[in-house]
C-alpha cells in the first residue's frame, strides 16, 4: 500500500461523518470573503464564502487535509488548524444556517474562487477521486439542510411546475441527449447560482428556482437550445429525469428567455 493509500485509510477511519452541527454562542452575520467553521459532532467544517444572494451564500469547501486534497490554493487561518486548502466541493448556507458559523477570517474572494473553478474542471481518479467522495458524505448535513430549506420553500409556494423526461424526450437528438446525461462529476455540489436561477441538483433530475425579477413574466426555458416550457415563468420549475443527472452539464445548456413588452 502506498503513502496516499494509507493517509487515506487513516483519514477515512478518523474524519467521521458528522451527523449533528452545535450552534455557536455567539453567532454574527456572515458576509461575502469570510472564512467560517461550522462545529460538528465529529469534527469542523471549513468553509469560504464566495457569493450571498441574500437568501442564501455561496460557500466553497476548504479542508485541513493538505496532501490527500491536491492543488488548491493554501489559506492561512488563525484557528484550530493554521492552513486550509480550497476543494471542488461548494454547499449553500441558509440564513437558519449562520448560528452554526464562526468567522475565523478573511479572504480575497477572486482568488477562492478562481482556484474552486479550475479544481471543479478536472477529472479526479484513484485516491484523489475516493477522497471528495468521501468528503461529500461526510459533510453531508449542510446539503441535507439546504434541500429542506427549498423544500418548506416550496411548500409554501403553490407556483411550481415539474416535468417529466417522458414527456420532453422527444426534443432531442443523440447529440443532445450525450450532453443532458454527461458523467456526474465526483465533486459535484448541491447547486449552482447562475443570477437567473438558482439549478439544484435533486435525487434523479434538476429544481431551478427562478430569480424575483422573472417570476410572473412571459418568457421560455430552454435545455440544449429546445424549448421545455412557455409561459408565465413560475417560481420553481423541476425536471425529473429518473436517473442522476450531472449538475455542471445540465447548467451549461439552460437558459431562460423573456420576451419583450410591446410599448405603445
Amino acid at each position: 500500500m502506498n503513502y496516499l493509500e494509507e493517509r487515506l485509510k487513516i483519514y477515512m477511519r478518523d474524519a467521521k461523518k458528522i451527523r449533528k452541527l452545535k450552534s455557536v454562542s455567539r453567532p454574527r452575520g456572515v458576509s461575502v470573503g469570510d472564512v467560517v467553521c461550522l462545529y460538528g459532532d465529529n469534527g469542523p467544517i471549513y468553509a469560504v464564502v464566495i457569493d450571498d444572494d441574500k437568501e442564501t451564500k455561496n460557500c466553497v469547501v476548504l479542508t485541513p487535509e493538505l496532501i490527500l486534497s491536491g492543488e488548491g490554493l493554501l489559506v492561512r487561518v488563525n484557528h484550530l488548524v493554521s492552513l486550509l486548502r480550497v476543494t471542488p466541493l461548494n454547499f449553500y448556507l441558509t440564513r437558519d444556517m449562520e448560528k452554526y458559523c464562526e468567522v475565523v477570517g478573511k479572504v480575497d474572494v477572486e482568488r477562492i474562487a478562481e482556484s474552486h473553478r479550475k479544481l471543479k474542471e478536472k477529472a479526479y481518479r484513484g485516491v484523489r477521486k475516493r477522497f471528495y467522495r468521501y468528503e461529500v458524505k461526510r459533510i453531508e448535513i449542510v446539503y441535507n439542510m439546504f434541500l429542506e430549506f427549498l423544500n418548506e420553500f416550496e411548500e409554501k409556494a403553490s407556483d411550481s411546475i415539474v416535468l417529466e423526461w417522458d414527456e420532453i424526450n422527444h426534443l432531442f437528438d443523440r447529440k443532445d441527449l450525450e450532453t443532458v446525461f454527461a458523467d456526474v462529476a465526483v465533486a459535484q455540489g448541491a447547486g449552482v447560482d447562475l443570477s437567473k436561477f438558482l439549478v439544484v441538483a435533486i435525487e434523479n433530475g434538476v429544481k431551478i428556482v427562478f430569480a424575483d425579477e422573472l417570476i410572473g413574466k412571459v418568457g421560455r426555458v430552454l435545455l440544449a437550445g429546445k424549448t421545455i416550457y412557455s409561459g408565465r415563468i413560475p417560481l420553481q420549475l423541476q425536471i425529473d429525469f429518473h436517473r442522476p443527472v450531472s449538475i455542471e452539464a445540465i447548467v451549461k445548456i439552460l437558459d431562460v428567455q423573456i420576451e419583450e413588452t410591446q410599448e405603445g
